[in-house]
């Protein structure tokens, strides 16, 4: 009975069995045709006389693995496949291209503003702060927006079509940081079983032109502790770790007071609260530093300021420049510290170790070095209290 089947299969597809002929005058002359399990006659054409031969080959192995079934496609489906193999360049590759397709619907199914709320709930947990989150939230807004709601859909071409989009509205920075976003998400994803791979990471990033670092004046640094002395004493103390210790905005929240060591000069930042969760002991610091941090531990009110809370501090500020009459640029305090340190010291690796930049010495130069004169840098770190 088997070898009955085989026969019978073997006759059919004796009869159905493409055969090559030429069709002069047309566009694509060299052909193909054939008849379907119904007996109808089918045609498809192509360029060039290889193009035909491996479509025969290609076509009488699977009529041979797959039995005569796979001829009852009909004329739209064999446009379709004429079309693909055209684009891929064999049926073998346009079958590749399937299976690289069902591979790609394998991955877990999630919904990508899921997946993010996800992502964002895990970075909380491994302490972020809220500056940091805020920041992330903004760009995946934008994300989410543009990119569609699916993984499966996610490639190349879509990612490289979102950078040239922000691109129009945003600085060659501002865009570099999104990409830094979608990319660290994506790895994640990956990892989690979303994605396959990581689309954003082909994208090609704008050039970064680097602006000359803006900070505050010496007069106008007084001016401003002068001011918190008179109006917001509780705003001392993050005043002086951010502007005379070059300690980070979101680090100075995070700091307690049992953390700042007066007799050994050194503030300890444990690991839980560090940026990179690496525990550091920083020393060296300016001595004004210690005179502002020791004068606020012996004021009522000035005292309070090291339990601020990071909304708070950033409300005095606001408070305080406003009153001062003078605005302060972005990173003030933080830009101010590390401008004058380089110059007055002229040691790029001392300011990277207090800034907690080690092994970026090189990227300090490039920022700070040159903008403020030695003895502006002196008058800077003799601010002390009166």
């Amino acid at each position: 009975m088997q070898l009955q089947l085989q026969k019978c299969t073997k006759l059919k597809y004796s009869a159905m069995k493409p055969k090559a002929y030429n069709a002069p005058g047309r566009k694509k002359p060299f052909g193909v045709k054939w008849l379907d399990e119904n007996n109808k006659r089918k045609f498809k054409f192509f360029t060039t006389e290889r193009e035909r031969d491996d479509y025969l080959n290609d076509f009488g192995k699977q009529v041979q693995r797959e039995g005569t079934s796979i001829l009852k496609i009909n004329a739209a489906e064999a446009s379709i496949m004429a079309e693909a193999i055209e684009i891929t360049g064999s049926a073998t590759n346009v079958l590749l291209a399937a299976r690289e397709w069902r591979e790609r619907r394998t991955v877990k199914e999630i919904d990508v503003k899921d997946a993010i709320t996800e992502y964002q709930r895990v970075k909380e947990m491994l302490g972020r702060d809220e500056n940091y989150q805020r920041a992330k939230r903004k760009h995946f807004e934008r994300i989410a927006a543009f990119m569609p709601d699916s993984f499966v859909d996610w490639d190349d071409d879509l990612a490289q079509q979102f950078a040239a989009k922000i691109s129009m509205e945003f600085s060659p920075v501002t865009v570099k940081n999104h990409m830094s976003t979608a990319i660290g998400f994506c790895r994640w994803c990956v990892k989690r079983g979303y994605l396959l791979e990581v689309p954003f990471k082909n994208v090609e990033l704008p050039h970064v032109i680097r602006e000359e670092v803006e900070f505050l004046t010496v007069p106008d640094m007084q001016l401003f502790i002068d001011t918190a002395l008179e109006h917001y004493p509780e705003a001392v103390p993050y005043t002086a770790l951010n502007a005379f210790g070059g300690i980070r905005s979101s680090m100075c929240a995070r700091l307690e007071l049992v953390n700042i060591h007066f007799k050994q000069r050194g503030i300890l930042i444990p690991a839980a609260q560090a940026k990179n969760k690496q525990r550091a002991y920083i020393d060296g610091f300016p001595d004004n530093l210690w005179a502002w941090l020791e004068w606020a531990v012996n004021h009522e009110q000035a005292r309070e300021g090291f339990a601020l809370s990071k909304r708070m501090w950033d409300k005095r500020r606001e408070q305080i420049q406003e009153k001062a009459g003078i605005k302060l640029p972005h990173n003030a305090f933080r830009h101010s510290f590390a401008s004058y340190h380089v110059a007055m010291n002229g040691d790029a690796g001392k300011t990277a170790t207090l800034l907690s930049h080690r092994g970026n010495v090189s990227i300090l130069y490039d920022h700070y070095k040159g903008a403020a004169t030695k003895a502006d840098g002196e008058a800077y770190f003799r601010i002390n209290p009166r």
